[in-house]
């Protein structure tokens, strides 16, 4: 359901960038592109700490009283720092250290309140999401994408140009929010007299960090490119370098969906490892491969998604792709230590990866370019991944199962094999190659006796009955079976 939601996301938030591309002027779209990255930022701060950690203690066995305790606290202190930032941040742009210019002034306003409607938002949906109400968390998602869409399309009819695109952001928060508090009525915090003790706070604070460094991981490097190349030559980089992130980062955004169901379900069952090698298990085995085929075919991607200039791209494609290979383990094994009561493992390793990605980003941008911010941020990511699963497996006394790790390998050799060896040149025959080898890599795990039949079961249980459906689902599991004794 998650993974529907993700897609149906990516689509509508896709949809409404190119129409605004197509609806307003380049001055227009520029000023709406400044506005969203000044709006991801302030946002930064207040969904990095308290929604996961309300979502912890929520899905946590903790009492009523204490979940109630603790949603109220976190509401009160995610809306406190929205406040705080947007004073600042307006102060800023009054006294022009940050200097946008007089054109912007209702565009600030409209960033504030998007970061002060956000900052209530995921608080109340860390309530579904503690709560295992998945389908109104996918739900809120959806319609919070879909109102941007369609209210920003009506704004900018009605001529309002880049306002009307901006005051999408907070008019959409605010459906969001206001779902949100309607779907988690029966949650009566409000009721529960008295306020969480400090510990809240002090979880938080590393909380914040682990997810700080993914996210720095993740986006640093373009910024690195903007400021480390020939001032002439900086703007075309870091367009031919956005191409490749936007391609690259894909798999992060699904180990997002992966996580967001996993998490409270490691936060619940702490004692039962199933559900940590369920995230490590699918995370490597469904998530890496696709950054894997990206990395292996990087100008056949390129030529489907973008113009083709954008070729040039191909080789820090391909590069960056391995990186953000390494970051989906990262996060998968961040998530784990915040679920498991450990977030000061993550809030200590990745801000020294950060550090490592910035020394190399100008170390080798100057020189390298793009390739250079690729493979900086490859680096950093690799190490971090390492050290956090060397930890993972040190702090849970775990055993290395080799054999497991030789025939993923394998398999991610015949997936690759598999498709270099298909025509993969434009989009018809890209499609036909990636589900002809990836069929092939999921026998192969089959076969290998990765890929069970328990497996299939929680995939196939997502799926709607349906006199179609049901019969294919069946026939998977009674192949998968049979290869699984070979």
């Amino acid at each position: 359901m998650m993974f529907v939601a993700f897609f149906v996301g990516a689509l509508l938030n896709y949809a409404f960038n190119v129409i605004m591309g197509w609806m307003l002027t380049p001055a227009q779209f520029g000023m709406l592109g400044v506005s969203a990255s000044f709006l991801l930022i302030l946002s930064l701060f207040v969904t990095s700490a308290f929604p996961l950690t309300t979502t912890k203690f929520i899905s946590g066995k903790h009492d009523v009283v204490t979940k109630h305790r603790v949603l109220k606290s976190a509401l009160m202190a995610n809306f406190g720092i929205a406040i705080l930032l947007s004073i600042v941040f307006y102060v800023g742009y009054k006294t022009d250290i940050i200097n946008l210019g007089a054109s912007y002034n209702l565009l600030v306003i409209c960033i504030l309140l998007a970061t002060i409607f956000t900052a209530m938002s995921v608080i109340y949906i860390s309530i579904l999401q503690g709560t295992f109400r998945f389908r109104s968390f996918a739900l809120i998602g959806i319609t919070t994408i879909f109102a941007k869409l369609m209210s920003g399309v009506i704004l900018v009819k009605m001529g309002l140009g880049a306002l009307g695109a901006v005051l999408s952001f907070p008019i959409s928060v605010l459906i969001g929010l206001s779902l949100a508090v309607l779907l988690t009525k029966d949650f009566t915090f409000w009721k529960t007299k008295g306020w969480s003790d400090s510990n809240i706070y002090f979880f938080a604070l590393p909380m914040f960090f682990g997810t700080l460094g993914t996210t720095l991981l993740m986006n640093i490097n373009i910024i690195g490119v903007k400021f480390l190349t020939e001032v002439a030559l900086s703007d075309a980089l870091s367009g031919y370098y956005r191409a490749a992130l936007i391609l690259a980062q894909l798999p992060i955004f699904i180990v997002g969906a992966l996580m967001s169901v996993l998490f409270p379900y490691i936060s619940t069952h702490q004692e039962n490892d199933r559900y940590t090698s369920k995230s490590i298990k699918y995370g490597a085995l469904f998530i890496i491969p696709l950054t894997l085929v990206i990395a292996a075919v990087p100008e056949a991607f390129i030529t489907v998604m973008f113009p083709a200039e954008y070729i040039a791209s191909a080789p820090a494609l391909s590069i960056v792709s391995i990186g953000m290979g390494f970051l989906v383990m990262t996060m998968i094994f961040t998530n784990i230590f915040q679920a498991r009561n450990v977030p000061r493992v993550p809030a200590i390793v990745l801000p020294l990866a950060v550090m490592i990605e910035i020394i190399l980003l100008i170390a080798l941008v100057p020189s390298y370019g793009i390739v250079g911010a690729a493979g900086s941020t490859a680096i950093a990511c690799s190490i971090g991944c390492i050290v956090l699963a060397g930890l993972y497996v040190r702090t849970y006394k775990l055993k290395m199962e080799y054999t497991s790790i030789v025939k993923t390998l394998v398999s991610f050799s015949i997936l690759l094999l598999a498709l270099y060896n298909l025509p993969h040149m434009g989009l018809f025959p890209l499609v036909g190659s990636l589900t002809l080898s990836g069929i092939i890599y999921l026998l192969v795990l089959a076969g290998f006796g990765l890929l069970t039949e328990e497996d299939a079961s929680i995939f196939l249980d997502g799926m709607p009955e349906h006199k179609a459906i049901t019969p294919i689902a069946e026939m998977t599991s009674m192949v998968i079976r049979k290869l699984n004794r070979v």
